[in-house]
């Protein structure tokens, strides 16, 4: 049943975020600890910027995967004023296929879209450190081809370490440009807080996923960029290089995102 406070004027679309995170054994340690930090102090800026937005607010999705994918938001998702993140824990194999496979299932309006005033189109936000072990193609191929939500969705990956198959993640954004290697786990910290808060401020208008895309990915490197070390990698093909390198800054600030004003396009009556 939809929440009351999506029928109190005047109405602001839902938008929600949605972290698909990576729990595989070799998530183990520091990488795990340092995604649960990080995504503690992320939903606490989240919901000022929720607060903040005149035309959309923020509901928080998780889906966990490792030998098999599971929601940590079994429900549906969550507004972000009432969501609290319980620290994750690592172990088992790498089920790209299942994690598709559940996004696959839960983003219809007979499920986690169900609203009165309509959602905007989702930001999808991946983290993975290693490579699949299961058969991701065929669930890849089968939410492409059955899911308009999924397909008009803002996808953006995070690859954690140097082992992460970034061709892989590459195939599930849809976009070359839309994954992000981080090597120094510090930074991913900084790193999963910029590309949310910038995926939820540049989606809240309206947009292509490809413009959204371009915009967080140009948000990403104004601010983490410092004095050119590598020490994290945005991977942007050109007709020269295969990526452009940027290190994080400790002081990154959050950039305001303007309202064009233009009607949303991402709460149709889809299924």
């Amino acid at each position: 049943m939809p929440d009351v406070r999506e029928q109190e004027a005047p109405a602001r679309k839902l938008l929600p975020i949605i972290y698909v995170i990576d729990t595989s054994g070799s998530m183990i340690g520091d990488r795990i600890a340092s995604v649960n930090l990080a995504m503690n102090e992320t939903i606490n800026v989240l919901r000022e910027v929720s607060n903040d937005n005149p035309t959309a607010e923020l509901k928080i999705g998780v889906l966990k995967f490792s030998s098999g994918a599971k929601w940590i938001t079994d429900a549906g998702f969550v507004y972000v004023d009432d969501f609290y993140w319980n620290d994750l824990t690592a172990g088992g194999l790498t089920d790209y296929g299942s994690a598709l496979t559940e996004l696959n299932n839960k983003l219809s309006r007979s499920e986690f879209l169900d609203s009165e005033v309509g959602y905007k189109a989702p930001a999808i936000i991946f983290m993975s450190d290693g490579e699949p072990t299961d058969d991701y193609e065929s669930a890849i191929k089968k939410i492409e081809d059955t899911n308009r939500w999924y397909r008009v969705a803002t996808k953006i990956a995070i690859a954690i370490g140097d082992d992460p198959n970034i061709a892989v993640l590459q195939k599930i954004t849809g976009n070359n440009e839309a994954v992000i290697r981080v090597d120094d786990l510090t930074e991913l910290k900084e790193l999963i807080r910029v590309v949310s808060v910038s995926a939820s401020q540049i989606g809240s208008m309206s947009r292509t996923s490809s413009d959204i895309t371009s915009e967080v990915m140009q948000r990403v490197k104004e601010e983490l960029v410092d004095d050119g070390q590598s020490s994290t990698t945005i991977l942007i093909p050109d007709a020269n290089s295969s990526s452009i390198s940027a290190a994080a800054t400790s002081n990154a600030h959050d950039a305001a995102s303007s309202d064009d004003g233009v009607s949303d396009w991402g709460d149709v009556d889809w299924d």
